[in-house]
């Protein structure tokens, strides 16, 4: 059965909730078929059998820089909180109509991942400075300020520089996905390149799958902080 695309963030949140209950949710796949031949799809795939990447998201269900971060979100997490993980995602789309301003990626900084650094920067003993400073931009920011890219970029370097100290090079590869969303593109893709930082930052399996769950479960708290109907 070829899936038809949903057109709605509520008929989006439905359909994830059909894969859900019958187990047909499957990570890192869009589509595929389990052992009984039913089709299987991903927190993205679920939308529609032409959805096979962020950029074929429906714009009415999320903006697409929001959807370049759904895969990251939902394929390194384990699997039961992953799959719980996305029903509270769609649900929280759905409570907002699918009308996401990018004040979200100001929230979900401010009260998740510059958290997330300093509480790091805590247990490692390093300079908790550089994340403090950060997290206060996207408060100013979040609160209506508009900050130019000159400001940002000395915050974002020494964050940034602080979390390459104890992740890999490779923190996130995927950064420059979000440029298209802002003027200054370096700035803010750095921005989230900070963030992933940390997910990678783990010492074990379940530190990672927990880092990742922490940044997943603040997007969807940062959601639903929006006005309803937004």
């Amino acid at each position: 059965m070829f899936l038809p695309l949903v057109t709605s963030a509520a008929d989006a949140l439905a359909r994830y909730e059909d894969f859900h209950s019958t187990g047909r949710l499957s990570q890192g796949l869009f589509h595929g078929s389990d052992e009984d031949g039913r089709e299987i799809a991903c927190a993205l795939g679920v939308l529609g059998g032409d959805v096979d990447g962020p950029k074929k998201c429906p714009a009415a269900i999320m903006p697409r820089w929001l959807a370049q971060m759904v895969p990251g979100f939902f394929d390194r997490q384990r699997k039961d909180d992953a799959f719980d993980w996305g029903r509270r995602f769609y649900a929280a789309l759905a409570r907002c109509g699918g009308n996401v301003p990018f004040s979200v990626i100001h929230d979900w900084h401010a009260n998740t991942v510059t958290v997330l650094g300093i509480e790091a920067a805590e247990k490692r003993g390093r300079d908790t400075a550089p994340h403090v400073a950060l997290q206060a931009l996207h408060q100013r920011a979040l609160a209506g300020e508009t900050i130019g890219a000159d400001a940002w970029r000395p915050v974002l370097r020494n964050a940034y520089a602080d979390a390459y100290a104890y992740a890999y090079a490779n923190a996130y590869a995927n950064a420059n996905a979000y440029a298209y969303a802002y003027a200054n593109a370096n700035a803010y893709a750095n921005a989230n390149a900070y963030a992933y930082a940390y997910a990678y930052a783990g010492a074990n399996a379940y530190a990672y799958a927990y880092a990742w769950k922490r940044l997943a479960d603040g997007m969807v708290d940062a959601l639903n902080r929006l006005p309803e109907g937004a």
